[in-house]
């Protein structure tokens, strides 16, 4: 077993025996496989909670009210047809009920997840100091890829759960703003959206599909999101 092997086993499987024995080997990857573990064990735990009685019917009921009453607007999401001020409440509240109740029958889209997972971890954009290039590749190599160069000043970088896929959450600050990226494995549901370009009262978002993975960006709104994905994309190798 050669170490990109390694990488690939032990985001497809974290309790691999063999997995196990190889990082024993180095310290570096001994840290990776417990940092995977983690996230498996948060990730298992995340999914594994009981949805209350109902749950389903009053969101569904919600959106049919919102739909009645903006009956002028159609096939336009929901987060563009309330308010400013509600919009944050309603995200928060959707984002909530993605996290954890990822089992409903009526999944969102990419786009609105994306957007939940922004409102549903708001703090991440207020942060400011600098996370290394080493410390963003250690994560994102296991996921296969890596930077040749940081595409701006990432100021947060972990995990996370994009809609049951172990992925990538970056915000990188940019002069306009903080710039989210999520580095998502393409999956079969990569290929079943059909746009690419979304917004909100607040952000706006673009998805760039790769063979490999996904990269998702959700900006403030005015911010040169194609400019970006360039940088992105640009920056961004996979193994």
């Amino acid at each position: 077993m050669d170490e990109l092997e390694f990488r690939r086993r032990l985001v497809a499987d974290p309790q691999d025996e063999e997995v196990a024995k190889y990082a024993s080997q180095q310290p570096e990857l001994q840290a990776q496989l417990e940092d995977m573990r983690d996230f498996d064990k948060f990730l298992s735990h995340s999914l594994d909670i009981d949805v209350p009685d109902g749950l389903a019917e009053r969101i569904i009921a919600k959106q049919q009210l919102l739909e009645e009453e903006h009956d002028k607007v159609t096939h336009v999401s929901w987060f563009r047809r309330i308010s400013a001020p509600l919009a944050v409440a309603a995200s928060m509240l959707f984002a909530a009920v993605i996290f954890y109740y990822g089992g409903l029958a009526h999944p969102t889209d990419t786009a609105e997840h994306a957007l939940a997972h922004v409102y549903y971890e708001q703090n991440a954009l207020e942060k400011q100091e600098s996370v290394p290039l080493q410390t963003v590749n250690e994560k994102l190599a296991m996921l296969g890829g890596k930077f040749d160069t940081l595409p701006g000043k990432i100021v947060y970088a972990t995990f996370c759960n994009f809609k049951g896929q172990k992925s990538l959450h970056l915000v990188m600050q940019s002069e306009f703003g903080p710039l989210t990226v999520f580095v998502v494995p393409a999956d079969q549901q990569s290929t079943q959206d059909q746009k690419d370009n979304f917004s909100d009262s607040r952000f706006e978002g673009l998805i760039a599909h790769h063979e490999k993975a996904n990269t998702i960006l959700v900006a403030n709104r005015g911010a040169p999101l194609e400019r970006f994905q360039t940088e992105v994309n640009n920056s961004l190798r996979w193994l």
